[in-house]
C-alpha cells in the first residue's frame, strides 16, 4: 500500500510541476480543420523542411525536454497498461497542437518503418537527409540529420543519443505481413494492445537503442513518427469493426478496468475522447485509412482533481527568453539536411573526430536528474506508399522482376540480399529490458514466435519464385 501511495504522490507532484512550466494548450471542442496525416517520405521537399523547422524551434524552446520528462513520470501508468493506445494518442495530438502553435499549417507525419523492415539502414528516415542514424562512436551521439548535434536538459544535460542494438545495426524490425496477421486474429483491445507493445513497437525502441530505448524516448523527435505509426496500425485495426470506435476493454497499471470512461494519466480527460481520430480537439485522419464513422459522444469527462486545476497555466507557452546561440530558428535560409539517397549506406563520423558542440535547447523546465528512471486487414493499410521502397514485403528476387528495385548492399545479418539470403527475423527482445520498461516478457516470447513464422513464410515464397 506504501508503494502505491508513494507513486501517486510522486505522479500528482510531477503532474502539477510539469503543467506549471509546459504549455498544455486544451483540445479544440470542435474540428474547424481536418488535416491529413502522411508518411514522411512520401510529403514534398517543402513540405518535409517546414516540418523540420517546427520541430527544431520545438527543441529550441525546451518543448523536446518537457516531454520526455512528462513520459518518463508516468510511463508505469501507460505501459504494460490498456491506457496504452488511448494516452499516447493523446500524447501524439498534445505534440502536433504545439506544432501547430508555430506553424498553423504543420501536420505530424509518421514513420512506416514496415517499409524497409529486413534492412532499416537502407530507410531513408534512419539518413542525414531525415533523422540522422546512429550515434557516433564513443559518446553515441547523433551528428548526423535533422537532430545532428541536439542536445538535451532531461534527465541530465546531455546530447540526444541513439546506440544501435547491433553496435553498426539496428536488426529487422516487423514485416508489414505480421502486423496485419496479428490484425487480423485479434479481438479485443487488450489482447491487441498487449501484441503491439510487445511486439512491433518493442523492437523499434530497441533497435536504434540510447535515448530511444529509455522512457525519456520523446526528447528524439522520431519518436512521435514513430508512435504516429503504432496509432495508424491501431486506427487500421478499428475499422474492422465499428464497435471498436466506441469502447474499450483491459486493464491499469493497478489492474482497474479501463473502459471509454476511464480518465488518462495526466491529461485528466476521458479515454473515449480519444476513440475517434476525426473527432473533437484531433481532427486527423490517415493517408490511406476511411475517415473513422462519426459516433456521439457526450462532452469528455474531466477528472476534476489538481490535474485540472493546474491547467490554469495551460496557455502559459514555454520559456521566456529563447537560447540565444542557437541559429535554427524558422527561417527559410536556416540550415538544412542534404537531399535523400535511399541507397547509400548511414555516413559515420571518424572515430576520432572532434566532437562538436552541441545545439543545446532553453533549460527551466524540469529539474535535471529527477526521475531518471528505466530504459525503457487486409485493407488499404498494407499499401507500400514509399516510391524508393526496397522489398515491400520481402518478395522481389533480383533477376525475375524487372521492376523491382534492390540494394547490394549487405543486410543487417551481414548477408548480401542480391544473393538472395534469406531475411532473418528480429531478435528476441533482451529479457531485463523487457522487464524495466514495463513491457511483458510472455507475451514478447509469444509475439517473437509469430513473427519468426511470418518472416519464414516470406522467406519460402521468395523461394518458390526462383523455383518457378
Amino acid at each position: 500500500m506504501l508503494k502505491y501511495i508513494c507513486i501517486a504522490l510522486a505522479v500528482l507532484i510531477g503532474d502539477v510541476v510539469s503543467k506549471a512550466a509546459f504549455p498544455m494548450p486544451r483540445l479544440a471542442q470542435t474540428c474547424t480543420h481536418m488535416v491529413v496525416r502522411r508518411d514522411i517520405v512520401t510529403l514534398s521537399a517543402e513540405e518535409q523542411q517546414r516540418f523540420f523547422r517546427v520541430v527544431r524551434e520545438m527543441h529550441r524552446r525546451g518543448w523536446m525536454d518537457g516531454f520526455g520528462s512528462m513520459h518518463d513520470h508516468i510511463s508505469h501508468q501507460v505501459h504494460g497498461s490498456d491506457h496504452f493506445f488511448a494516452w499516447h494518442r493523446r500524447f501524439l495530438r498534445h505534440f502536433e497542437t504545439l506544432m501547430q502553435e508555430i506553424d498553423p499549417h504543420a501536420v505530424l507525419p509518421y514513420w512506416n518503418w514496415g517499409s524497409y523492415w529486413q534492412n532499416p539502414l537502407a530507410d531513408p528516415v534512419l539518413s542525414s537527409a531525415f533523422f540522422g542514424g546512429n550515434g557516433r562512436p564513443g559518446d553515441n551521439c547523433v551528428v548526423d540529420g535533422t537532430e545532428a548535434r541536439w542536445g538535451r536538459n532531461y534527465p541530465t544535460k546531455s546530447c540526444l543519443t541513439r546506440k544501435y542494438r547491433y553496435g553498426t545495426g539496428t536488426g529487422s524490425f516487423w514485416p508489414m505481413r505480421a502486423v496485419r496477421d496479428v490484425m487480423k486474429t485479434t479481438k479485443t483491445h487488450a489482447q491487441f494492445r498487449s501484441r503491439i507493445e510487445n511486439g512491433a513497437h518493442g523492437i523499434v525502441h530497441l533497435g536504434l537503442g540510447g535515448d530511444f530505448e529509455t522512457m525519456w524516448a520523446p526528447v528524439d523527435v522520431l519518436f512521435f513518427l514513430h508512435h504516429a505509426m503504432i496509432d495508424k496500425v491501431w486506427a487500421e485495426w478499428q475499422t474492422h469493426d465499428p464497435l471498436r470506435f466506441q469502447n474499450v476493454d483491459g486493464t491499469d497499471s493497478f489492474r482497474r478496468p479501463v473502459t471509454a470512461d476511464s480518465i488518462m494519466p495526466f491529461y485528466g480527460e476521458d479515454v473515449g475522447s480519444t476513440l475517434v481520430t476525426n473527432g473533437p480537439g484531433y481532427c486527423y485522419t490517415y493517408d490511406d485509412l476511411p475517415a473513422p464513422p462519426s459516433v456521439p459522444r457526450n462532452k469528455p469527462k474531466v477528472m476534476i482533481s489538481m490535474n485540472t486545476l493546474a491547467n490554469a497555466t495551460s496557455e502559459n507557452f514555454g520559456p521566456e527568453a529563447p537560447a540565444q546561440d542557437d541559429t535554427r530558428g524558422l527561417s527559410e535560409d536556416a540550415e538544412q539536411p542534404a537531399a535523400a539517397d535511399p541507397q547509400a549506406a548511414d555516413p559515420q563520423p571518424a572515430a576520432d573526430s572532434q566532437p562538436a558542440e552541441e545545439e543545446q535547447p532553453a533549460e527551466g523546465f524540469f529539474a535535471r536528474g529527477h526521475n531518471s528512471g528505466p530504459k525503457f486487414s487486409d485493407g488499404s493499410f498494407a499499401k507500400a506508399h514509399r516510391p524508393n521502397s526496397q522489398f515491400a514485403e520481402g518478395f522481389y528476387v533480383k533477376g525475375r522482376n524487372p521492376d523491382a528495385k534492390f540494394s547490394d548492399e549487405p543486410n543487417d545479418s551481414g548477408h548480401d540480399d542480391a544473393k538472395f539470403a534469406d531475411f532473418v527475423p528480429p531478435q528476441p527482445m533482451d529479457h531485463d529490458w523487457l522487464q524495466q520498461s514495463h513491457y511483458d516478457p510472455a507475451e514478447a516470447a509469444r509475439m517473437q514466435s509469430l513473427v519468426s513464422n511470418v518472416v519464414a513464410e516470406i522467406n519460402a515464397e521468395r523461394r518458390q519464385v526462383v523455383a518457378n
